[in-house]
């Protein structure tokens, strides 16, 4: 959910920023956070948590145009990004994986970033709110409630990919969904997000 492939990091000194940890104190936390800020564009969440940078691993089995494993990672194939990026689509930010693989005819895969700008409708939220955090400035949180719309006001204009904030959705157009269906089946199956006031 809080995942920026296209946030560059390479430039902070960080060891820590490379290497898995655990809990850490707030203070290590609080500094850690500043050094990751003026990287990060404005608007963008900094959270425990978050990834910031290509994925790095290793890539099995055959890939259709955009394949979702898990659930909440978007993975699309070279030809999908040069196709919607040829068709005009706006808002699509696609960073290529670093991924390696056996097979040799493996085709470039890149993670599609939804950046949060928008948000869930706060009727379809209710109850299911959590309390944010003042420590680690972790906004109020929800589970992913079974039925759920988005705020209209909330929706950026004109964009074709983007992600609602509090929750792990990419929210993508029906052109998108139009285009990518141009270059054969794939894994993933589109339902529709309705808006409300």
């Amino acid at each position: 959910m809080d995942a920026f492939p296209s946030v560059d990091l390479s430039a902070v000194p960080e060891p820590s920023l490379v290497e898995r940890k655990g809990p850490t104190s707030l203070v290590e936390y609080n500094r850690l956070v500043a050094l990751i800020r003026p990287f990060v564009p404005s608007g963008l969440p900094v959270k425990a948590g978050g990834s910031f940078g290509p994925m790095v691993g290793t890539a099995r089995g055959k890939f259709g145009p955009v394949t979702c494993w898990p659930s909440w990672q978007v993975v699309l194939r070279e030809d999908a990004v040069e196709l919607l990026n040829a068709e005009g689509l706006k808002g699509v930010i696609a960073v290529r994986m670093e991924l390696k693989s056996r097979r040799s005819t493996m085709p470039a895969l890149y993670e599609l970033e939804a950046r949060p700008l928008a948000r869930l409708h706060p009727g379809c939220i209710g109850e299911w709110k959590t309390p944010g955090c003042d420590i680690c400035g972790r906004p109020e949180s929800f589970p992913l409630p079974p039925k759920r719309w988005l705020l209209r006001s909330s929706i950026p204009e004109g964009l074709d990919v983007f992600g609602v904030a509090g929750a792990n959705l990419h929210v993508i157009s029906e052109r998108f969904v139009e285009v990518i269906q141009r270059l054969g089946p794939a894994d993933v199956t589109y339902l529709e997000l309705p808006a409300a006031d």
